[in-house]
């Protein structure tokens, strides 16, 4: 079980017939981590710079959000600029990344939270806080719900918390763990008591490495997928292309 996510969000342990889990997620992220290794996904150790970071990921793509982070931040270098800013100035930075116009206010608007509640220094203010205390703070803040504020947690403070993303939902409902068709709120509920402690990290990044080259949204790649053999719906697929191909001999 994911501990730290468990109480986090409150869910409660998970019931018996789940305990074959953690360890088939144990053995999946033992198979990602061999494919893919635990690459950087351009997140930050310095949890106020990833704040923003996931905050214009959000329904938007790799290649769009940082571009628009890289302008943000070039615009302006320091929180204070941000803080002190037109919203119109900051409209220019985000405009090809997707709700820009309520991106520049709640941009402009986190700078001057963080400076107001946590001092000229919010990163040091943020490392020093229990994970109790700072998960209650980053859901707190503008546009950061659970995902967005596990995301900081796991990437730039530490700690062993499991976001559950669009690519991860999609990879676990396939395997079996959490039915198909849930609410995002529903799926990250409802995941993290199925995984195995320590590995959040590592689970995390390889699913979304392998949800965006293997596992896709559409025409999955089940026949090359490292973990296949653990996934009812790869071990379906390649049965009816094993059984159409026979067919056509």
């Amino acid at each position: 079980m994911s501990k730290l996510t468990v109480q986090l969000l409150g869910r409660a342990p998970p019931r018996r017939r789940s305990s074959r889990w953690p360890d088939t997620f144990e053995a999946i992220a033992d198979r990602l981590v061999a494919a893919y290794g635990v690459p950087a996904l351009g997140n930050f150790h310095d949890p106020v710079k990833e704040i923003f970071y996931i905050i214009l990921s959000a329904r938007t793509t790799d290649a769009q959000y940082r571009r628009t982070h890289r302008a943000l931040r070039a615009k302006f270098p320091r929180l204070a600029d941000l803080a002190a800013a037109n919203v119109e100035d900051v409209l220019p930075c985000i405009a090809g990344g997707g709700l820009a116009n309520k991106r520049a206010s709640q941009v402009r608007r986190l700078a001057s939270r963080l400076l107001a509640d946590l001092g000229r220094n919010p990163s040091a203010r943020l490392k020093a806080m229990s994970a109790q205390d700072v998960y209650a703070y980053l859901i707190a803040l503008p546009g950061m719900g659970p995902k967005s504020a596990l995301c900081v947690m796991m990437y730039s403070l530490g700690h062993d918390a499991f976001p559950v993303d669009a690519n991860v939902q999609r990879i676990a409902s396939r395997v079996g763990a959490i039915p198909a068709g849930l609410k995002h709120y529903q799926a990250q509920q409802r995941l993290p008591p199925l995984l195995p402690s320590g590995r959040s990290k590592e689970l995390h990044i390889g699913l979304v490495v392998h949800g965006r080259t293997t596992c896709l949204p559409r025409k999955p790649r089940c026949e090359g997928c490292a973990i296949a053999d653990l996934c009812a719906f790869g071990k379906k697929h390649i049965e009816r292309l094993r059984g159409c191909r026979s067919g056509q001999g």
